[in-house]
Formats: C-alpha cells, sequence, structure tokens
C-alpha cells in the first residue's frame, strides 16, 4: 500500500481567530498545514497544536493595524521529515518587507509573493507540497497585475516540478485566473463546493466565491477533499495525498 499524507490548507487571518484554529488543527492533525496570512510570532503555538511539528516560513510583509508592525506571510508545518525546501518569489524583493494597512485597501498588495515548497519523507516516500497566496483584487475580477504575476507564478511552478500545489489564490473558480491554472494543474475540489469564503466570518457577507484551490500534477493523487468552515474568514480544505500510479 502506498503512504499517503493527510494536509490541511487554510488562510488564518492572522491571529484573529486563533481560539478556533489552534482546537481545529489539533483534532484534524494533519501531516501537512499550508497556512496563509501567518504572522511569524503565532508559529510557536500552531506547531505546538500539531504536535511539535517543524515550519517553513515565507515572509510576505509588515501588516500594521493599530499596533507594531508583524511579519506575515506564508507556511508549511510538517509533521513528517523535512528532506529539501525553497522559495521561489515571483513577485517583489525578499529583501525587503513591504508594509501592508489593513485600514488602507491600497496598500493590500504590498507584499511580496512567494511560491513555498518542501519535499516531506514518509514511508520511504517523498511529497512535494506548496503553498502560495496569491495577489488580491476588489471585485474578484482578474486585472494586469494578477495576470503579470500568474505568469511568473507558472514559471516558478515549471522550476518547482511535480507537486501539489495549495493556496488562497484570490482569484474565483470559473473566472480567468483560476481558469488557467486548472488548464495546467487538477483542480482537486469538488465542484459541489462554491465557496471558500466563510459566510459568518468574511468581511463581506455570503460572498460566494471559490478562491481557495488544492491543485496537483500527474505525479500526485488528491482524494477525499473536504471544506470545513466555521475556523476562519476563509473555509479550511483538507485532503488526502498520494503518488499517483
Amino acid at each position: 500500500m502506498s503512504a499517503s499524507l493527510k494536509l490541511i490548507s487554510l488562510n488564518i487571518q492572522r491571529s484573529k481567530h486563533l481560539d478556533l484554529v489552534l482546537p481545529f488543527l489539533e483534532t484534524q492533525m494533519p501531516e501537512v498545514a499550508c497556512v496563509q496570512e501567518l504572522f511569524e510570532s503565532d508559529i510557536p503555538e500552531l506547531s505546538n497544536a500539531l504536535g511539535g511539528a517543524r515550519c517553513v516560513f515565507a515572509p510576505m510583509s509588515k501588516f500594521i493595524r493599530d499596533t507594531a508592525p508583524q511579519i506575515m506571510g506564508v507556511g508549511i508545518f510538517l509533521g513528517h521529515s523535512a528532506r529539501d525546501n525553497g522559495i521561489s518569489w515571483y513577485h517583489g524583493d525578499p529583501a525587503e518587507l513591504p508594509v501592508l494597512d489593513q485600514d488602507d485597501r491600497r496598500t493590500w498588495n504590498n507584499k511580496n509573493f512567494p511560491l513555498l515548497w518542501c519535499d516531506i519523507e514518509k514511508d520511504g516516500t517523498i511529497f512535494r507540497i506548496a503553498t502560495t497566496h496569491f495577489r488580491w483584487t476588489p471585485d474578484g475580477q482578474a486585472d494586469d497585475g494578477q495576470r503579470r504575476d500568474l505568469k511568473e507564478l507558472l514559471h516558478a511552478m515549471e522550476g518547482v516540478g511535480e507537486c501539489v500545489l495549495t493556496g488562497d489564490f484570490n482569484a474565483p473558480r470559473g473566472r480567468e485566473i483560476f481558469g488557467m491554472l486548472a488548464e495546467k494543474y487538477k483542480d482537486n475540489v469538488p465542484t459541489h463546493y462554491i465557496s471558500s469564503l466563510d459566510p459568518e466570518r468574511h468581511r463581506v457577507d455570503n460572498l460566494q466565491l471559490m478562491v481557495d484551490g488544492v491543485f496537483s500534477t500527474p505525479s500526485y493523487s488528491v482524494s477525499d477533499v473536504e471544506m470545513i468552515c466555521g475556523i476562519s474568514d476563509h473555509c479550511a480544505l483538507v485532503a488526502n495525498v498520494s503518488k499517483a500510479g
């Protein structure tokens, strides 16, 4: 029987919902957790909730809102041995962290955008898992910034090779950017899920947009994908990952 991993991808909206996120992770206990909008200072708490899992982290911005700046980015928490990891920056300059002011929408894309990946070994099998947090647009429609960044992201994905890609893509299923991703990689979220935005916790009530995803290249099989809400302003995607064939 081939090895498999339990994976979760979730935008946790910084520290706002840790009272829900931490017990959720403790209950689910995934072997890999891909987390977006993660404050670097919250990594120890999430690691403890995941049984002491190691975290690889890619900083994207300095977040401010009535507090001192917090370093925010994406992370991958690993419950098994990490063999290798890396970051491909498809937008921005990682030598400088831009400031994102939550109260000023003009700064919401003040981020360096990374493709963070990690090789995880379980039972002698190596899995490559990647995650990102893509550029936001105010109405969910593609703009030139998203088109430019998608071109660079796809180029970065070529360098990463066979993998499972998760994240908050800020690009709804059924529209241009998500469609271009789904042309290149398999979209594993069942079609009966129509929105990954939490109907009660997102800043816009009942916004019906599937913007989170779990994509895969042909070497991987992703099954038993379930969406669970009530944790953050985005819903969690839970899946089983194995090698295809």
